[in-house]
């Protein structure tokens, strides 16, 4: 039963640090994977995000949803394949990109907090 309490308190941990993250950046923390994934300004398809991300291609799906509806990425049809979409960066990605980079995101709070829960 204690390993399922330190397990609670893990995701408890998590779950306030993600919080921080989105009410600092207005997006998610899973969003700003997708966007991470895309830095570099290259284009991508949707099976190299959920790759770099780690979720489901359904989770992934609904990520690039919302980060699309946010107006940080578009889709286009890809030109060897019409069945695959390929999403690039907009401007408003590219600084919400920056936005991120410039930022020093503490780690600390969230690392002493999880090794004092695994002691």
């Amino acid at each position: 039963m204690e390993k399922i309490c330190k397990l609670k308190d893990i995701y408890k941990s998590l779950y306030n640090f993600e919080k921080e993250f989105a009410e600092r950046n207005k997006i998610t923390i899973n969003e700003g994977m997708v966007l991470c994934c895309m830095k570099d300004g290259r284009p991508r398809a949707a099976n190299e995000l959920c790759d770099f991300v780690g979720l489901s291609n359904s989770r992934v799906s609904r990520i690039i949803n919302t980060v699309e509806s946010k107006g940080l990425i578009v889709r286009e049809m890809g030109t060897a394949d019409k069945r695959q979409m390929i999403f690039s960066l907009t401007e408003d990605g590219k600084k919400k990109i920056g936005e991120m980079m410039k930022q020093d995101i503490d780690l600390s709070g969230l690392v002493k907090s999880l090794t004092e829960i695994t002691k």
